[in-house]
């Protein structure tokens, strides 16, 4: 992919995390061993996380509904359906939920993905009236692997939905095989929030040294320029940047911006994460642990 012309703006300073914790199990109330931040959807100036709380992976998922009004003090929502893996039929042996939106209709969408340690992921949605539920879990793809030879053959992974003009764009994650595969950025598009049309090409690809040539889970929103990409490389723990005038050639900031030396919390690794923009201000949840995890916010005051 050729770069824009038009350079990103300058980063003056690096993500910086809060001293503690914003989201645990206990908070959830689950006593899981892990939580990753799931989806996040800012709504009417409140935040909804749907965050994915498990004790083993892939395994049995639960998810609740948080919300917030600031990103640092989270309330269970305790009238909310708690979604349960068991009841997805394309848990395989898993799922996550990795993204969300508010449709046209005000139907409220999750997006989630099938958890497999050998077969290709697929996507697909579940959908309510509100963020309380009650959830109907769809069971029909929305997106599989491409076909042989192409950049995302080995399954799609770790989507993020937002809307590019007037259609929904879906970033995600292509492997060219499962499991360790090499990861590349695709996007498709949806007038509907129900099907989708992918981009035969990736939009994004592996350049740098710190990515250990694959690039993986993309968190996208919308800026005042067009619209800006936190991923990682192959080790979760680097995180990089990119920006876009048109959600489809993509500009690398140098990076990486966030690496194991930020974290509030020393010796852990980094999984899963989920990225909003309020007031001029990233901020970006992030699962951090070892032997447990728990959800940190980090932010960034974008020029």
């Amino acid at each position: 992919m050729r770069p824009t012309v038009t350079p990103p703006p300058a980063v003056t300073q690096r993500f910086t995390f809060d001293k503690d914790a914003v989201v645990d199990t206990t908070l959830v109330g689950t006593k899981d061993l892990y939580i990753n931040p799931g989806a996040l959807l800012d709504v009417d100036g409140v935040l909804h996380m749907f965050p994915n709380s498990f004790s083993q992976w892939p395994g049995r998922m639960r998810i609740p509904h948080l919300t917030s009004t600031d990103g640092t003090r989270w309330t269970l929502d305790k009238m909310a359906s708690v979604l349960d893996s068991k009841s997805f039929e394309l848990a395989n042996p898993g799922i996550d939920v990795s993204t969300g939106f508010v449709a046209d209709d005000g139907t409220w969408v999750l997006i989630y993905e099938t958890v497999s340690t050998s077969a290709p992921w697929v996507v697909a949605r579940a959908t309510a009236p509100s963020p309380d539920g009650p959830w109907s879990v769809e069971d029909t793809p929305i997106l599989t692997a491409g076909a042989s030879g192409a950049f995302d053959q080995g399954g799609i992974q770790w989507p993020s939905v937002v809307k590019v003009g007037a259609r929904w764009a879906m970033y995600y994650a292509g492997f060219d095989m499962p499991a360790q595969g090499t990861g590349s950025i695709g996007v498709a598009f949806s007038d509907d929030g129900k099907t989708w049309t992918k981009n035969a090409a990736p939009v994004l690809v592996s350049s740098e040294r710190w990515e250990g040539r694959s690039v993986d889970r993309p968190r996208v929103v919308q800026i005042p320029s067009g619209f800006l990409m936190l991923y990682t490389g192959r080790d979760l723990t680097d995180r990089g940047l990119a920006t876009s005038t048109d959600g489809l050639t993509w500009t690398k900031v140098p990076g990486p911006n966030i690496e194991k030396t930020d974290f509030p919390v020393r010796g852990p690794g980094a999984w899963d994460s989920a990225l909003v923009v309020r007031d001029g201000a990233l901020q970006y949840f992030l699962e951090i642990g070892g032997e447990t995890t728990k959800i940190y916010r980090a932010t960034l005051a974008w020029p």
